[in-house]
C-alpha cells in the first residue's frame, strides 16, 4: 500500500495552539463545510503559498460580522505532516476524483431530495453522506476552492476562479503525523 504525504498549513486562534499541539486537532463539523466534517489545511496545488493562505484565513476567521469586532487578536499558523493510504484518499483536483464525486451525486440524488436539500447543498453534505454510510471509506480528501479572505469579504468579491487547494482530514489521530508552529501574529 502506497502512502500519500502532504504538508498542510492550518491557521487558527492562538488560544487553540497548545491544545492542538498536546491533544491534536478538533474536527469541524457541518454539512456546509467545503469537504464535510474534518480538520482543514491549505496544501500545495493552485497556490504554493500555503503559509500565507493559512495566515489570511486565521485573520479572516477572527472577524465577528455581527458584533463588528475580532473574536481574537492573536493567531498562529501550524504546519502538519499528513499521511494517508492512496486507496483512502479522494483527490478532487483530478478528473478521476471528480468523476467519483459525481458518481456518488447520481447515487445519492434521491436521498438528497428526501432530506429536503434538492439542488441546494454543498459538497460537504455529499461527502458526509458517503462517509457516514461507508460506501466510500476515505480518510483525506483534497479539492480546489475559492475562499474569501479579509479583503474579499470586506469588498464582497465573488470570483469563481479557485485561489487555493485545501484538504480535510477526517481522523487526525490516524493521519496527522506531526504538527509544529510555523508562524504567529497579531491582528491589527
Amino acid at each position: 500500500m502506497e502512502d500519500i504525504c502532504m504538508i498542510g498549513h492550518h491557521g487558527t486562534n492562538f488560544e487553540n495552539c497548545n491544545e492542538i499541539l498536546n491533544s491534536n486537532y478538533q474536527i469541524s463539523k457541518g454539512d456546509e463545510h467545503w469537504l464535510g466534517d474534518g480538520v482543514y489545511f491549505f496544501v500545495k496545488g493552485v497556490s504554493s503559498k500555503t503559509i500565507d493562505l493559512a495566515e489570511k484565513w486565521a485573520i479572516a476567521a477572527s472577524w465577528d460580522k455581527d458584533n463588528k469586532t475580532n473574536k481574537y487578536t492573536k493567531y498562529v499558523v501550524l504546519e502538519s505532516e499528513i499521511k494517508v493510504q492512496r486507496e483512502r484518499f479522494l483527490d478532487l483536483t483530478t478528473e478521476e476524483g471528480t468523476s467519483i464525486l459525481l458518481y456518488f451525486l447520481d447515487k445519492y440524488f434521491g436521498k438528497l431530495k428526501e432530506l429536503g436539500k434538492g439542488l441546494n447543498f454543498y459538497d460537504g453534505l455529499l461527502i458526509n453522506l458517503m462517509r457516514g454510510e461507508r460506501v466510500f471509506d476515505i480518510d483525506v480528501v483534497k479539492g480546489n476552492f475559492y475562499i474569501k479572505f479579509e479583503k474579499e469579504r470586506k469588498y464582497r468579491v465573488n470570483l469563481r476562479t479557485c485561489n487555493c487547494t485545501i484538504c480535510a482530514v477526517y481522523n487526525p489521530h490516524k493521519n496527522i503525523k506531526s504538527t509544529k508552529v510555523i508562524n504567529k501574529g497579531v491582528i491589527k
